[in-house]
């Protein structure tokens, strides 16, 4: 497996996995699970990264494996290593800025 396709797929865990628990749009999941303590490992779940990127990383690599050469799956890889990158730069240049 080529070494940039194993890159875009790290990187494309990463930032699934940041938006499952730390971005805006999936704030009402995380609210909806702390709410529904009959249900106690999903509020875990959806508050740590550890435990999202397990289950992220599984769907990615089988995805990857399976699929990788498919243009569709390239663009997805491609577009959320570059979210991720993109969030980081921002971050990095934020602090940078600010002080």
């Amino acid at each position: 497996m080529p070494v940039l396709l194993v890159f875009l797929a790290i990187a494309a865990t990463f930032r699934v996995t940041w938006l499952i628990n730390n971005d805006t749009i999936a704030r009402p999941l995380r609210v909806w699970a702390r709410k529904h303590d009959e249900v106690p490992p999903l509020s875990y779940f959806v508050q740590c990264p550890w435990c999202v990127s397990m289950y992220v990383s599984v769907l990615v690599a089988t995805v990857t494996v399976l699929w990788g050469d498919n243009r569709v799956v390239l663009i997805g890889l491609l577009a959320l290593t570059a979210s991720a990158l993109t969030g980081i730069v921002a971050s990095l240049l934020n602090r940078v800025l600010d002080g």
